[in-house]
């Protein structure tokens, strides 16, 4: 799926990031790693309205264990994340499908982040391009980036890391700044 809709730019991937996206129809792949994650003000206000999604990970800290399960069934790659600290839980189930030449991550309600992919320094890229409501088998913009802000998330391998994967999602607000991010690293275990 990602292969397809890279095109040309796959092969400029990492060996990593080629084996984490690469899997095939029936699949699955397991990370582990750390993350640090934190809310901005504003996020914080929305975090309860946020949280009725199951969208974000709830509650800021440094160092949750994540495990992360992926798995490909034709056109679609689930995602189960489970984010652990303090001997509590944070789960968050996503799906995300292809649409056109992009990428679209459901989350909940049939609510989605739509976003174009693109190949940086041998990293995946995800390029927001807003919020949309599926419908059957159409996609309706909805201006949730008024609320939320715009997302970055990129994935990618250095070669002197000692872990697989680092990552970084960040998301932002035009007018009120810095909202939520998750930052850190995976290993493969399976």
């Amino acid at each position: 799926m990602f292969k397809t809709l890279l095109a040309d730019q796959w092969d400029l991937l990492s060996p990593a990031v080629q084996q984490h996206y690469g899997i095939q129809d029936g699949e699955e792949i397991t990370m582990q790693g750390e993350l640090a994650v934190k809310h901005g003000r504003f996020m914080k206000l929305l975090m309860p309205l946020i949280r009725l999604t199951g969208a974000l990970v709830p509650v800021e800290g440094e160092k949750f264990n994540v495990t992360v399960e992926n798995k490909r069934i034709g056109n679609t790659f689930y995602w189960h994340r489970r984010f652990k600290k303090d001997n509590k839980v944070y789960e968050f189930k996503s799906k995300m499908q292809p649409f056109d030449n992009d990428i679209v991550e459901f989350v909940g309600l049939s609510i989605g982040i739509r976003m174009g992919l693109k190949v940086k320094d041998g990293g995946i890229v995800y390029e927001d391009k807003g919020y949309v409501l599926k419908l059957g088998s159409m996609l309706i913009p909805i201006p949730l980036r008024l609320l939320v802000g715009k997302s970055f998330i990129e994935e990618f391998s250095t070669e002197d890391s000692p872990h697989d994967l680092e990552m970084r999602f960040v998301v932002n607000h035009p007018w009120f700044g810095f909202g939520f991010s998750y930052m850190g690293y995976f290993n493969f275990t399976k």
